[in-house]
């Protein structure tokens, strides 16, 4: 078991955020004059690092606040903690795991993720994050708002909050797990992979760039690697998806592509319509 000290050093997020307010600066004839705004920036207090620009009424949530909440889970529910900032701080998040998964061939390691936004971009939240070890695969989807943790003074009454919305996220862990075992129990089609590849690429006729099409090379060439793996299921198309995104897609293979930018999106794309294909076949 971490302690909050522990938890803030080992994920470098042992810093705290400032709000400031933020001035114009007019130059006239008499020189410059600073002007007043609504704005505040954010920044951190031990580089100066500036997070974002938010309004007055914002509320921060420190780390250490943070920290001292996942602790408080881990106590009550076990796991291992870890965790780390992305974009310089400007969001933070920390994952405590759950019991590893086997789907088909594939032994999954399980997060739920807390990620936090220093930057006023997105509310805090809990999410599902697994991992398929044999590839690498990251999968993160986003489940739970808690952005009264912001308002909550009491720690204990934000612990309270957490506890219940982190059992809430465990049992909608636990139904993906279960999606993705009946994904890997439906044979998989030529035309859902193509309703796949259609829409987390936005094809919509027959003039396809240069560009996009050294795209769609690359996730075919994803989609083969990983059903000649785990099989020609809608578990193999989902993780050519996530192995497109994961290691295809960017250089930048960071959890910030996976947990809310571009690769999140498809990601969560693909999930929406091989759930919908589901329901047709009556799995």
């Amino acid at each position: 078991m971490k302690t909050v000290n522990e938890l803030l050093n080992s994920t470098g997020t042992n810093w705290e955020v400032e709000k400031l307010p933020l001035v114009a600066h007019k130059v006239t004839e008499d020189g410059v004059k600073e002007l007043e705004t609504n704005a505040f920036g954010m920044y951190r207090n031990d580089n100066d690092g500036y997070l974002g620009t938010v309004k007055g009424r914002y509320s921060i949530l420190q780390n250490a606040e943070l920290a001292e909440i996942m602790v408080g889970i881990q106590n009550r529910f076990g796991g291992n903690l870890k965790g780390g900032d992305l974009k310089q701080g400007k969001k933070v998040y920390y994952q405590l795991s759950l019991a590893d998964k086997t789907i088909g061939p594939d032994t999954l390691k399980r997060y739920i993720t807390c990620l936090n936004s220093h930057d006023g971009s997105s509310s805090i939240g809990f999410g599902s994050t697994n991992t398929v070890v044999s590839c690498q695969n990251m999968f993160h989807l986003a489940m739970r708002d808690l952005e009264r943790f912001r308002h909550t003074a009491s720690a204990s009454d934000r612990l309270a909050i957490a506890v219940k919305q982190f059992e809430q996220a465990m049992q909608s862990d636990e139904q993906l797990m279960q999606t993705f075992a009946k994904f890997d129990g439906v044979q998989l089609s030529s035309e859902v992979t193509e309703r796949v590849r259609n829409a987390i690429f936005a094809v919509t006729g027959d003039e396809i760039s240069t560009r996009k099409q050294n795209l769609l090379n690359k996730f075919d060439y994803a989609v083969s690697h990983e059903t000649a793996e785990k099989g020609n299921s809608l578990w193999g198309l989902f993780n050519g998806v996530t192995y497109y995104t994961n290691h295809l897609e960017t250089a930048n293979k960071d959890e910030r592509h996976l947990m809310y930018g571009q690769g999140y999106k498809k990601n969560a794309k693909a999930f929406n319509i091989l759930q919908k294909e589901l329901v047709t076949v009556g799995a």
